[in-house]
């Protein structure tokens, strides 16, 4: 998976309704756009992919993105070793959705990212995935909480004490949504758990904005344990 983050030159909603308006010029047969977000408190867009050839990547990315969007600048993230996870069955309603970013020690690494994919994660506080980034930041997750408050509270008791933890951050996502076609969204995330649903938890795909109840305007505002 590969998060390209575009700065757009002019409105960003214009930008918005153009990338879901021409999918088709900005994918190819190896480069596949699984969904589109924006954090309330930044000036970009995330447009993530699947890509099975970079070089074919490449030309996206210089080509064609440029071309259609004549953007400010952008920047690329590797996410490695994506994981996603399936929803409590017993969730509330009003959830909201949150990028969590995690710094880390580099030699303690992959003891956190093993310690975020099994923590027991309740109901009102849960990630969709989590996967290693190695830019800005070294882990990057998605989670779903009933609040900013609520989600830094778990955090700083179930992760902030993990040994290697430097920093972690969390940003408010104002929205997302899909573009994957859904049977190949629903192939791709399975393919990636890193383990079965239980029978408190089931398949769920909280990407449409529809379904995030919660979603509501927020103060901007940047959070950090540190």
């Amino acid at each position: 998976m590969v998060i390209v983050r575009i700065f757009p030159s002019g409105k960003l909603e214009e930008s918005w309704n153009r990338v879901l308006d021409n999918l088709e010029v900005l994918s190819n047969m190896y480069c596949t756009p699984l969904y589109l977000s924006q954090r309330e408190e930044e000036n970009f867009m995330t447009l993530i992919y699947d890509v099975k050839d970079a070089d074919r990547f490449a030309d996206i990315v210089v080509k064609n993105i440029p071309s259609l969007l004549h953007p400010e600048k952008t920047r690329t993230i590797t996410l490695l070793r994506p994981a996603f996870f399936p929803a409590p069955k017993d969730r509330p309603q009003n959830l909201e959705r949150y990028q969590v970013a995690v710094k880390g020690r580099c030699g303690d690494l992959e003891s956190i990212f093993n310690h975020i994919l099994h923590l027991d994660y309740p109901g009102d506080a849960f990630p969709t995935y989590a996967a290693y980034s190695f830019g800005e930041d070294d882990i990057l997750t998605s989670m779903l909480s009933t609040s900013r408050d609520r989600l830094r509270q778990f955090l700083k008791a179930n992760l902030e004490s993990q040994q290697g933890v430097i920093n972690i951050n969390i940003g408010h996502i104002s929205r997302s949504k899909r573009v994957a076609p859904t049977e190949m969204w629903k192939r791709y995330r399975e393919s990636r758990y890193p383990f079965r649903p239980t029978a408190e938890q089931e398949e769920y795909d909280f990407l449409e904005r529809e379904v995030l109840h919660g979603v509501r305007e927020r103060e901007v505002e940047t959070s950090s344990f540190w």
